[in-house]
């Protein structure tokens, strides 16, 4: 397995060059640390800085182009010591991306983790969360049989209709696999590298801005691939 060490430094410049390309900027994206036991690493406006509402330390950079799209991007970087530089190699256990439709309503996440697996399941990689924050609803119970179609006989005679309430299951936590081995071998995790790390960032911001815009703009669409 190809190793999950990298250069924060490099690492996280990169992942500013990338990202400058989508947002408005009207100062150069620096990056700080925004959880010191996770040590995880924010990308954020270096004067100005946007924040999730009720979330002072969630940085949101708006999406140029993009009529209230907002872009966060975090990565989780453990130092082989403490005050070890950032010109040193570190453990990356991972980069999320999360799209908001204003500065309060989360809509998706893209992440790619490579920690150790601390569950008993081994979720995909890299993968997708969908679903609004704050937005649950609640159990649903199943509709009404049609008894005229039981009636008729056959299989539908054959059903028990009954109204059980649905599990409460909460719709973000799910893991859904962006890319897969799935036709090679039995897996959902795909390998770690740095380049293939930053060419998955590029082309999530990209495909993500693209599916928002359409939706906005259908006739006068331009992809942000020409930005």
């Amino acid at each position: 397995m190809p190793s999950s060490r990298v250069k924060p430094k490099p690492f996280l410049d990169k992942c500013v060059t990338i990202v400058s390309k989508y947002v408005e900027c009207h100062d150069p994206l620096t990056y700080k640390v925004i959880d010191e036991e996770k040590v995880m690493y924010a990308l954020c406006n270096s004067d100005t800085k946007i924040t999730m509402e009720g979330h002072p330390f969630f940085y949101l950079l708006k999406v140029k182009n993009s009529k209230g799209l907002y872009l966060h991007v975090d990565a989780t970087i453990k130092a082989p010591e403490r005050g070890a530089s950032l010109e040193r190699y570190h453990d990356f256990e991972g980069i999320s991306l999360q799209f908001l439709q204003g500065t309060g309503r989360l809509f998706c996440r893209a992440e790619w983790d490579v920690k150790e697996n601390k569950d008993k399941l081994t979720h995909p990689q890299p993968h997708w969360h969908w679903g609004y924050v704050g937005e649950t609803k609640e159990p649903e119970a199943f509709g009404p049989y049609d008894e005229d179609a039981v009636s008729e006989g056959g299989f539908m005679k054959e059903v028990v209709y009954n109204t059980p309430t649905l599990p409460n299951i909460d719709f973000e936590e799910l893991h859904y696999a962006m890319a897969s081995k799935w036709t090679a071998q039995d897996s959902a995790v795909e390998f770690f590298t740095v380049q293939r790390i930053h060419t998955w960032l590029k082309n999530c911001i990209e495909n993500i801005i693209d599916q928002y815009n359409y939706q906005l703009n259908k006739r006068s669409f331009e992809s942000s691939k020409k930005w």
